[in-house]
């Protein structure tokens, strides 16, 4: 199968427009729709479905975005390993960790850990099962990942090991300049995160137990806990987000937490393979310190 044709499939699923995806790809509209028509005849199935506007993945292409997914990543770790000098430690996270946990963490390592350490981010991972496949295939070395007791048999202890690295939780929150009256009205605008992101999974649990859910009617979808952030700050609607990434926003007055009393605790977590065939050599000093960091 064309890795081609795979890369234009996620582009095209995250951005719902032939138009805007191909000029993304740096391709002609024509050519980029021949190619996104040569996967479909190749899987023998639609992908999208064309009858609605924006775009939508049909079931056949939600069950494909995941796997696309973790091809490109796999084509691209290939590419990467092949023409890198170094060894790095490959680490999956969500985009959301990598952005606002990592690099604390990190230096906080970098100063306790005599081994010198080189490290690669992998944040294009899509959904929990991915993450599991990126660790079994070992393509990734180790997982920063959020965990709760919904997903916690994903990954058994028997066959991971898990070293819980902070606290965090979902919670409620919407812009100051957001009317609260809109709290009391039959449709409230939702900020959500899109079908593939991992946190649509971790927030279910938040959204079965708020009892507003019926009146959310969503507004704006996003991958990335990051798109929905600003987008709530300006005040367009109502969204779950990690506390750890809301909370200097709430301080600062520019968030307010809605919805108090429902949240749902999360916790950040370091996870590899117990058996891994070939670990990385540095793995070990980096799991040995990591035992220590709790906060």
């Amino acid at each position: 199968m064309n890795i081609r044709w795979l890369k234009d499939f996620i582009t095209l699923a995250d951005c719902q427009k032939f138009s805007l995806a191909a000029k993304l790809n740096a391709s002609s509209q024509a050519a980029f729709s021949r190619r996104i028509q040569q996967l479909e005849q190749h899987l023998k199935v639609e992908l999208f479905d064309r009858s609605r506007t924006p775009i939508k993945l049909t079931v056949e292409g939600k069950r494909l975005y995941p796997i696309a997914s973790e091809m490109i990543q796999m084509s691209e770790r290939c590419e990467e390993m092949v023409a890198t000098k170094n060894n790095p430690i490959v680490i999956a996270s969500l985009h959301t960790l990598a952005c606002n946990f990592f690099p604390q963490w990190y230096t906080d390592i970098l100063k306790k850990i005599d081994t010198p350490l080189v490290t690669s981010i992998d944040s294009g991972v899509r959904s929990i099962s991915g993450y599991q496949a990126a660790l079994q295939s070992q393509r990734a070395d180790c997982l920063l990942f959020y965990q709760n007791e919904f997903v916690v048999n994903y990954f058994e202890p028997s066959e991971f090991e898990i070293i819980k690295l902070a606290d965090d939780a979902l919670i409620w929150v919407c812009g100051s300049s957001f009317s609260l009256e809109k709290l009391e009205e039959e449709e409230i605008p939702h900020l959500t995160y899109a079908p593939s992101s991992q946190l649509l999974e971790l927030s279910a649990p938040l959204l079965a137990l708020t009892p507003y859910t019926s009146k959310l009617s969503t507004l704006f979808q996003s991958t990335i806990s990051e798109s929905l952030l600003p987008m709530a700050i300006h005040g367009n609607g109502v969204a779950c987000i990690p506390k750890t990434v809301a909370l200097p926003h709430i301080n600062s007055g520019r968030l307010i937490h809605i919805w108090s009393e429902y949240k749902v605790p999360l916790e950040i977590t370091l996870i590899r393979l117990r058996e891994a065939k070939s670990p990385h050599p540095c793995l070990d000093a980096l799991f040995e310190v990591a035992k220590g960091y709790e906060h």
